[in-house]
């Protein structure tokens, strides 16, 4: 709904990120994050919806509202917001649970009619109870889901003990402003893109390998014209099913995993995404060049680390990794080029993928034809030392051929991945059989950190 007296703001790079997937994905559920969080002391949920509708005062994205004008989407803050009323179930089976969740994640939000976000208080069949939360991707990214958990159940606390109000969050619409405002970021992002580029293109346009593996005898390096085994008709905006498969690692691998990393501190995510790309490679001719796009967080200071709201942006992570590079030497090239990337994230993803068609010939949906990959930083204090589980669930729809998740499980202590995959182009076999190799990848990885990815590839 068009706003009568509230300042009208344009959309900013990050969410033209949205913008651009919507275009793709013109179901919309591409572009929702749906998510639930049991917690091991149940709430009150009368206190805890006094507490959400304090939230939605605190947390200005939580008053964000879209319209069209023109054929330009555009945002304004409402001044004050507060629901009547939250929903609350109970649930007597965990398949119940899991089927009203997943319906529900998978139904699109009317963000154009003001819906830009449901949420439900409910008990799981255990006893445990929690929060589900689907909101879009135009109004908070991964990071801001997690500010808002973790505010919300802070002010709960406050609540509850009678105490204070912790101190409030930092403004979205100050974020916007700020960059909106800023009069050299035109200049800033385009020497950034430039620079961005010229590493991501390195010495030949980038491969696209597939979980599938590439056919027999099939050339490991493609031309430009051709990014991958994949159709590029695959990607028609009205096929865009996707499936959603959840695996998880035993206590003994996590283990292992978790005391890799805590001895040579370096990010589980690192050690995660060499696994990946190790059988990726494995399993496309040994190639050494994989590509996983990334949501990196724009959020550098205090006060964006503690604001809602979309500020992620996609960068294109591609490793080029011989085979003659140990373990360790690749772990560490890997967060070489994390530094690299986090570096440039205010180059807008639209400008990204711009580069991409004008550079290699791609057409707009060859240029949908990579992976994505997120590791979310969870751990055992990440909602303010609350006992939780944080629960993923299916999106219904997606733009791209997969989409891997993982985290470490605080609940259970083991690392879990969630696979969002179009089921035009994978099926849950091709997904099963990919989760193995890669956690047998992960596994060698962690055993043998003085081996070479050769000899590692070898032995897979």
């Amino acid at each position: 709904m068009k706003p009568t007296d509230q300042t009208v703001y344009p959309l900013i790079s990050s969410q033209k990120m949205v913008e651009y997937m919507w275009t793709y994905s013109v179901h919309m559920q591409a572009t929702q994050i749906p998510c639930a969080v049991l917690f091991g002391e149940a709430p009150d949920f009368r206190l805890l919806a006094r507490a959400l509708n304090t939230e939605i005062a605190r947390n200005d994205c939580l008053r964000l509202r879209f319209f069209r004008e023109k054929g330009e989407i555009k945002q304004y803050f409402l001044p004050e917001y507060r629901l009547e009323r939250v929903a609350v179930r109970t649930f007597a089976a965990p398949a119940e649970m899991e089927a009203y969740l997943n319906a529900d994640a998978g139904r699109k939000l009317n963000v154009f009619k003001d819906e830009t976000f449901r949420i439900l208080f409910f008990t799981a069949p255990d006893g445990r109870r929690g929060i589900y939360l689907n909101v879009s991707h135009m109004v908070m990214d991964a990071a801001a889901v997690f500010v808002f958990l973790r505010d919300l159940m802070d002010v709960y606390g406050a609540m509850e003990k009678g105490q204070p109000l912790p101190r409030p969050l930092s403004a979205y619409e100050d974020r916007i402003k700020k960059e909106l405002a800023d009069a050299d970021l035109p200049a800033r992002t385009a020497a950034q893109t430039k620079a961005l580029f010229d590493w991501y293109r390195m010495d030949c346009p980038p491969t696209f390998c597939t979980v599938k593996g590439l056919l027999p005898g099939r050339p490991a390096r493609r031309g430009p014209h051709s990014p991958g085994p994949i159709k590029p008709q695959d990607y028609f905006p009205l096929l865009d099913r996707a499936g959603f498969e959840k695996y998880a690692l035993t206590p003994a691998q996590s283990e292992e995993i978790r005391r890799f990393v805590t001895e040579r501190q370096i990010s589980a995510e690192w050690v995660i995404q060499l696994g990946m790309r190790v059988y990726l490679s494995k399993i496309n001719n040994s190639v050494n060049d994989t590509v996983f796009w990334v949501l990196c967080p724009r959020r550098r200071t205090v006060a964006e680390k503690r604001c809602g709201g979309t500020l992620a942006s996609p960068m294109p992570w591609r490793e080029q990794l011989p085979g003659s590079l140990t373990v360790l030497e690749a772990l560490h090239k890997t967060a070489s080029t994390q530094a690299f990337l986090f570096r440039h994230t205010d180059v807008p993803f639209t400008a990204l993928r711009r580069s991409e068609r004008e550079i290699y010939g791609y057409t707009p949906l060859q240029t949908a034809n990579s992976m994505m990959f997120s590791y979310l930083p969870l751990e055992t204090d990440s909602l303010g030392g609350r006992e939780y589980e944080f629960l993923g669930l299916p999106m219904g729809r997606y733009v791209m051929p997969l989409y891997t998740v993982t985290l470490f499980d605080a609940h259970s202590g083991c690392y879990k991945f969630n696979y969002i995959h179009r089921t035009l182009i994978f099926s849950r076999e091709d997904i099963r059989c990919f989760h193995e190799g890669a956690v047998r990848a992960v596994t060698a990885c962690v055993r043998s950190p003085e081996k070479t990815l050769k000899e590692i590839m070898e032995e897979l």
